[in-house]
């Protein structure tokens, strides 16, 4: 069946001498997997499109009973003006990606879910500075859409109430938009960001590993 679908890209693999699979989330389908032939050999086919978080406007061809689906066109639905330019945003780019391909799943018409991560974006792509908490935001807000609300920082840090100044960080980052000047540094970021994946970890019952905090942890150093 061809069927028309928004995209948002999270990763990819290469996958003989010239293809790749690409994990990509679709607001019609979920989370899906996609083979796109000869792309790393083609003068015609722009592999750059594949890139951490950009937003597809898609024709596939999709089976259920597929484990891997087909793309008939592809393009840009988002044009950024700074996500995959600016050093700290890519970092932050691939720390939300790895973190949406731990939780994200394969159940049909996720739009609410996908429309608020398509805002959330490119609200951050217009962001020229002061956005090294962005990634905690993000989370908090999207923890809404797992029916698992963050709505106070004593559902992050139980153990420690304590800890004033990392609780009001929190409260503020709950409670703020994304363009508000929230005052931190790499030690709270890094706490938060633990306790925000212990959240969800526990909540989902998954077991959330990221590679990318340790890249996050430097960038913002």
């Amino acid at each position: 069946m061809i069927d028309k679908t928004k995209g948002l890209v999270l990763s990819y693999i290469k996958y003989g001498d010239s293809s790749i699979i690409c994990k990509i989330f679709t607001d019609s389908f979920g989370l899906q997997s996609y083979i796109i032939n000869g792309i790393r050999n083609s003068k015609f086919k722009n592999i750059a499109l594949y890139q951490p978080l950009n937003i597809l406007n898609m024709v596939v061809y999709h089976k259920n009973s597929s484990g891997i689906q087909r793309i008939k066109e592809a393009k840009l639905d988002v044009i950024y003006s700074s996500v995959h330019n600016d050093m700290k945003k890519v970092s932050v780019c691939f720390f939300i990606s790895e973190f949406l391909s731990k939780i994200l799943n394969n159940e049909n018409n996720q739009d609410d879910k996908f429309d608020f991560i398509q805002k959330s974006l490119v609200e951050f792509d217009k962001l020229e500075n002061k956005f090294s908490n962005f990634h905690i935001q993000f989370l908090i807000k999207l923890s809404r859409y797992y029916g698992i609300d963050i709505i106070s920082y004593n559902q992050l840090n139980k153990s420690d109430y304590s800890e004033m100044q990392l609780n009001e960080f929190i409260q503020k980052c709950i409670e703020g938009s994304y363009k508000g000047n929230i005052n931190s540094n790499n030690i709270l970021r890094n706490k938060v960001i633990n306790l925000i994946i212990e959240y969800f970890s526990n909540h989902l019952e998954i077991n959330i590993k990221l590679k990318s905090t340790e890249v996050l942890k430097e960038i913002f150093n």
